[in-house]
Protein backbone atom coordinates (compact mmCIF):
# COMPACT_ATOMS: atom_id res chain seq x y z
CA UNK A 1 0.00 0.00 0.00
CA UNK A 2 0.97 3.38 -0.76
CA UNK A 3 3.19 5.29 2.43
CA UNK A 4 0.39 8.35 1.72
CA UNK A 5 -2.33 7.11 3.19
CA UNK A 6 -4.20 6.21 6.06
CA UNK A 7 -4.05 2.01 6.33
CA UNK A 8 -5.09 2.61 10.42
CA UNK A 9 -8.81 3.81 8.53
CA UNK A 10 -8.65 1.23 5.49
CA UNK A 11 -9.47 -2.17 7.62
CA UNK A 12 -12.61 -4.60 6.39
CA UNK A 13 -14.03 -3.90 9.42
CA UNK A 14 -13.78 -0.27 9.01
CA UNK A 15 -15.56 -0.64 5.56
CA UNK A 16 -18.31 -2.93 6.91
CA UNK A 17 -19.16 -0.25 9.44
CA UNK A 18 -19.37 2.73 7.00
CA UNK A 19 -21.04 0.57 5.10
CA UNK A 20 -23.56 -0.07 7.56
CA UNK A 21 -24.19 3.31 8.95
CA UNK A 22 -24.22 4.59 5.14
CA UNK A 23 -26.22 2.06 3.73
CA UNK A 24 -29.14 2.35 7.05
CA UNK A 25 -30.51 5.83 5.87
CA UNK A 26 -33.27 5.66 3.80
CA UNK A 27 -32.80 7.33 0.92
CA UNK A 28 -29.27 6.18 0.54
CA UNK A 29 -30.10 2.62 0.56
CA UNK A 30 -33.11 2.75 -2.34
CA UNK A 31 -30.16 4.87 -3.96
CA UNK A 32 -27.99 1.60 -4.25
CA UNK A 33 -31.12 -0.63 -4.76
CA UNK A 34 -31.78 1.38 -7.74
CA UNK A 35 -28.49 1.21 -8.63
CA UNK A 36 -28.20 -1.95 -8.50
CA UNK A 37 -31.35 -2.74 -9.72
CA UNK A 38 -31.70 -0.32 -13.05
CA UNK A 39 -27.75 -0.12 -13.85
CA UNK A 40 -26.60 -3.19 -12.72
CA UNK A 41 -24.04 -1.52 -10.33
CA UNK A 42 -22.39 -2.66 -7.40
CA UNK A 43 -23.44 -1.86 -4.15
CA UNK A 44 -20.51 -3.09 -2.02
CA UNK A 45 -17.98 -1.23 -5.04
CA UNK A 46 -20.10 2.05 -4.41
CA UNK A 47 -19.81 1.96 -1.11
CA UNK A 48 -16.21 1.43 -0.81
CA UNK A 49 -15.62 4.32 -3.51
CA UNK A 50 -17.94 6.22 -1.09
CA UNK A 51 -15.67 5.68 2.10
CA UNK A 52 -12.73 6.52 -0.04
CA UNK A 53 -14.17 9.60 -0.56
CA UNK A 54 -15.04 10.35 2.71
CA UNK A 55 -11.35 9.88 3.28
CA UNK A 56 -10.50 11.89 0.69
CA UNK A 57 -8.65 9.42 -1.15
CA UNK A 58 -8.99 8.88 -4.58
CA UNK A 59 -6.64 6.71 -7.38
CA UNK A 60 -5.90 7.46 -11.02
CA UNK A 61 -8.33 6.24 -13.24
CA UNK A 62 -5.83 3.96 -15.22
CA UNK A 63 -6.91 1.85 -12.10
CA UNK A 64 -10.46 1.41 -12.51
CA UNK A 65 -10.14 -1.99 -14.43
CA UNK A 66 -8.50 -3.46 -11.17
CA UNK A 67 -10.80 -2.18 -8.33
CA UNK A 68 -13.47 -3.33 -11.16
CA UNK A 69 -11.33 -6.67 -10.88
CA UNK A 70 -11.31 -7.78 -7.62
CA UNK A 71 -15.38 -8.13 -7.65
CA UNK A 72 -14.67 -10.90 -10.28
CA UNK A 73 -14.29 -14.17 -7.27
CA UNK A 74 -17.59 -13.29 -5.57
CA UNK A 75 -19.77 -11.47 -8.15
CA UNK A 76 -21.04 -14.44 -10.21
CA UNK A 77 -21.96 -16.82 -7.11
CA UNK A 78 -23.56 -12.98 -5.10
CA UNK A 79 -25.65 -12.37 -8.03
CA UNK A 80 -26.82 -16.33 -8.43
CA UNK A 81 -27.52 -16.67 -4.88
CA UNK A 82 -29.54 -13.45 -4.50
CA UNK A 83 -31.66 -13.95 -7.17
CA UNK A 84 -32.15 -17.50 -5.99
CA UNK A 85 -33.36 -16.31 -2.44
CA UNK A 86 -35.46 -13.73 -3.61
CA UNK A 87 -37.04 -16.48 -6.03
CA UNK A 88 -37.68 -18.60 -3.16
CA UNK A 89 -38.80 -16.03 -0.59
CA UNK A 90 -42.53 -17.40 -0.73
CA UNK A 91 -41.50 -20.82 -0.23
CA UNK A 92 -39.31 -20.77 2.28
CA UNK A 93 -39.62 -21.38 6.16
CA UNK A 94 -38.83 -17.48 7.90
CA UNK A 95 -35.91 -19.18 9.83
CA UNK A 96 -34.49 -20.95 6.57
CA UNK A 97 -34.75 -17.62 4.80
CA UNK A 98 -33.27 -15.24 7.37
CA UNK A 99 -30.58 -17.78 7.27
CA UNK A 100 -29.95 -17.12 3.57
CA UNK A 101 -29.77 -13.44 4.02
CA UNK A 102 -27.56 -14.37 6.73
CA UNK A 103 -25.26 -16.00 3.97
CA UNK A 104 -25.55 -13.16 1.52
CA UNK A 105 -24.19 -10.74 3.95
CA UNK A 106 -21.08 -13.25 4.42
CA UNK A 107 -20.15 -13.13 0.87
CA UNK A 108 -21.02 -9.62 0.70
CA UNK A 109 -18.64 -9.43 3.50
CA UNK A 110 -16.20 -11.48 1.61
CA UNK A 111 -16.31 -8.83 -1.47
CA UNK A 112 -15.24 -6.05 0.70
CA UNK A 113 -12.54 -7.80 1.84
CA UNK A 114 -11.57 -8.63 -1.99
CA UNK A 115 -12.22 -5.06 -2.58
CA UNK A 116 -9.88 -3.86 0.20
CA UNK A 117 -7.22 -6.13 -0.77
CA UNK A 118 -6.97 -4.34 -4.06
CA UNK A 119 -7.27 -0.98 -2.84
CA UNK A 120 -4.22 -1.98 -0.53
CA UNK A 121 -2.48 -2.59 -3.87
CA UNK A 122 -3.11 0.46 -6.17
CA UNK A 123 -2.05 3.74 -5.32
CA UNK A 124 -4.00 5.88 -3.61
CA UNK A 125 -3.48 9.61 -2.99
CA UNK A 126 -5.35 12.91 -0.79
CA UNK A 127 -7.76 14.67 -2.68
CA UNK A 128 -9.39 18.20 -1.93
CA UNK A 129 -12.67 17.18 -4.08
CA UNK A 130 -14.06 13.47 -3.81
CA UNK A 131 -14.62 11.93 -6.54
CA UNK A 132 -14.97 8.36 -6.89
CA UNK A 133 -18.56 7.43 -5.62
CA UNK A 134 -19.90 10.09 -8.53
CA UNK A 135 -17.27 8.69 -11.34
CA UNK A 136 -18.81 5.31 -10.86
CA UNK A 137 -22.49 6.68 -11.29
CA UNK A 138 -21.12 8.50 -14.32
CA UNK A 139 -20.18 5.24 -15.92
CA UNK A 140 -22.74 3.34 -15.26
CA UNK A 141 -24.79 6.28 -16.56
CA UNK A 142 -26.71 7.12 -13.06
CA UNK A 143 -25.79 10.43 -13.03
CA UNK A 144 -29.05 11.57 -10.99
CA UNK A 145 -28.03 8.78 -8.15
CA UNK A 146 -24.82 10.84 -7.94
CA UNK A 147 -26.56 13.34 -6.32
CA UNK A 148 -27.84 11.46 -3.90
CA UNK A 149 -24.47 10.15 -2.55
CA UNK A 150 -22.65 13.20 -2.74
CA UNK A 151 -25.12 14.64 0.19
CA UNK A 152 -23.27 15.28 3.42
CA UNK A 153 -23.61 12.46 5.56
CA UNK A 154 -25.27 14.13 9.14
Amino acid sequence: MNNNTPNDHLTIESLWQFSLQYYSMREIKEACLYLQNHFHGNVNLLLALKWLDEHRLTFPSAQWAQVIQSLGRTEALLLHFRELRRKSKQHLPESLYRDSLQFELQLERQQQADIIDIIHRIELSKVEAPHLADDYCHQLGAEHLAIIFNKQRP
